[in-house]
């Protein structure tokens, strides 16, 4: 008599159709992504090439780069760029190497004050600190007004310091990463030979560090001259591409030339990024070995921590006068000339209505971006795909493309039907989410090669299909990639502006182009205050996804890989 299978076994065993639908599904999901990818990140960069090298009439042409090449105009503002670009990153490596030197091996008392010095700016609009400095040293601020001295702040100077001062957080957590790896016997075994301090720098450690300062002047140097907002407030009579490029959609309406200045902005990108890879190919920086290492690396002696603290201490102070007259200058009705005490500055609806569309936008692109980025890593690493390499070569040029291409790019790509999206909140939802979607994405690669799939085997084996799978055992393993990709989406949507300032509408407008108006039309207290809650609310968000946290038990803030 045949026996009955049991419901235990039934459901053990995958049946036909289950074993069908496993398959579907993810090649369903991977070409999903694919096409959101392709029409939100590949076509409006696409959009920027093609409309560089188009006529009016819709033909095709190089005329545009002919202008661009033959007039001094283009030519100064390129250069200007790749000057400043050059500038700001040499500035921000040597200080940033200083002060991850200072956070790793200098007095313990002055660790914790330096890197919060450091990473304070990580929470600010960029151009906060232009709007600081025109406050402080501006024609008519406080050491003017004080001390009847004239600085030169409109020009390299101010453009260059305002840079230094928002960008150098960047370059100190990859130096600061790179310094944490280095094994102390090295540097024990050239002390043992004789080596001084500056020698053992010199020879040893510096080499050692050479990918960490390589990766650190890259992505400053992008950031800079990608930069909109510190040149076109500081910038003087002095051109940049970036902001050429603003004035040339929305002075002139001449998006052939626009596209032309996004993309000449990119091949410096492109060139040091190469020169990046070939410089390290090949060569080995191995510092973590199988072996024991000391637990404390060596500390610093009098010499270096007297040339790596002056310059350090004077960014510190920097920094925080820069907050310091933001905060004086949203209380008082206009700081250093009429010191009275007001709050008038906070009476304008308009800052509250651009900081609650600031948090809409952030989060939603936020949640969608990192939960996108799980997903996308998972069908990455866990099925067989194809698509791949195009998925994530795709998503990692939405992060490297500078905020004024993609801006520009959705411009172009979404003013017309089928999908018209401009002035709507959707476009700048989406626009956060293609840029930064990228973090999420590699954070979810680097947790999934630490998970053992034999994991998720053990749940399929029961019969658990790969939805299940996903919810009930990755997801809860993936926490911290998803605590990486939210955070970083939702803390840069909120202060990003070189790609916003495209895209915003009179009734959708975001804090950060709210505050950047005000301070370009002089509206100095108003700009103060808005700044003010805007550094306010990510406070006060950051503290209550830590209470969530704490509640809840799921690790918003786990160590980020």
């Amino acid at each position: 008599m045949p026996t009955t299978p049991s419901a235990e076994g039934t459901a053990a065993r995958p049946q036909p159709g289950g074993r069908t639908a496993a398959r579907l599904l993810p090649a369903v999901l991977v070409w999903l992504l694919a096409t959101w990818l392709a029409v939100f990140i590949a076509y409006p960069a696409l959009a920027v090439l093609l409309r560089s090298v188009s006529t009016k009439a819709g033909g095709v042409t190089l005329a545009h780069y002919q202008s661009f090449f033959a007039k001094g105009y283009f030519l100064r503002s390129l250069l200007n760029t790749l000057v400043l670009g050059c500038t700001v990153t040499g500035v921000c490596i040597a200080l940033g190497f200083a002060l991850a030197y200072l956070a790793a091996r200098g007095p313990r008392r002055l660790r914790l004050p330096l890197r919060v010095f450091t990473l304070a700016p990580l929470i600010a609009p960029p151009y906060l600190f232009g709007l600081a400095l025109i406050i402080l040293a501006g024609r008519r601020g406080v050491v003017a007004e004080l001390l009847d001295i004239q600085i030169p702040l409109y020009g390299w100077l101010g453009v260059i310091l305002s840079q230094v001062l928002s960008l150098l957080p960047v370059a100190f957590l990859m130096i600061e990463n790179v310094l944490a790896s280095l094994d102390p016997a090295i540097e024990d075994s050239a002390c043992d030979l004789g080596a001084n301090e500056v020698t053992r720098l010199r020879t040893v450690i510096l080499p050692l560090a050479v990918p960490g300062l390589l990766k650190a002047g890259l992505l400053t140097f992008g950031l800079s001259i990608a930069d909109f907002g510190n040149p076109a407030l500081l910038g003087g009579g002095l051109s940049f591409l970036a902001p050429d490029a603003y004035l040339m959609v929305t002075g002139e309406w001449n998006l052939e030339m626009a596209s032309v200045l996004s993309v000449v902005l990119l091949v410096p990108t492109l060139g040091i990024f190469l020169a990046q890879h070939y410089w390290l190919k090949g060569k080995t920086y191995t510092t973590i070995g199988g072996h024991a290492t000391a637990a404390e690396p060596r500390g610093i002696g009098g010499v270096l921590l007297a040339a790596f603290l002056v310059p350090s201490l004077a960014f510190g102070a920097l920094v925080v006068m820069s907050y310091g007259v933001i905060a004086l200058g949203a209380v008082t009705k206009l700081v250093g000339i009429d010191n009275t005490p007001t709050l008038q500055h906070f009476a304008s609806m308009a800052g509250f209505d651009a900081i609650r569309t600031s948090l809409t936008v952030s989060l939603q692109a936020g949640v969608v971006a990192a939960v996108a980025g799980m997903g996308l890593a998972y069908l990455c690493m866990r099925t067989e795909t194809r698509l791949r390499g195009i998925l994530e070569l795709t998503t990692l040029v939405g992060f490297a493309l500078p905020g004024t291409v993609m801006g520009i790019g959705y411009v172009l790509a979404f003013n017309r039907p089928p999908l018209f999206l401009t002035g709507t909140l959707a476009i700048l939802t989406l626009n956060m989410m293609a840029r930064f979607l990228a973090v999420g994405l590699e954070a979810g690669v680097s947790k999934l090669h630490q998970i053992d799939v034999s994991i998720e085997e053990a749940s399929a084996d029961l019969g658990a299909g790969l939805l299940t799978t996903f919810r009930r055992i990755v997801l809860p393993l993936l926490s911290s990639a998803f605590a990486a990709g939210f955070l970083f989406t939702f803390m840069q949507s909120m202060i990003s502006l070189s790609a916003a300032i495209f895209l915003v509408a009179p009734g959708n407008l975001l804090a950060s182009v709210y505050i950047f108006n005000r301070a370009r039309d002089g509206d100095m207290g108003i700009a103060c205050a808005t700044s003010l809650l805007l550094i306010l609310s990510l406070a006060a968000c950051l503290a209550g996804l830590a209470v969530l946290t704490r509640r809840s038990g799921f690790r918003i803030f786990a160590a980020q890989v």
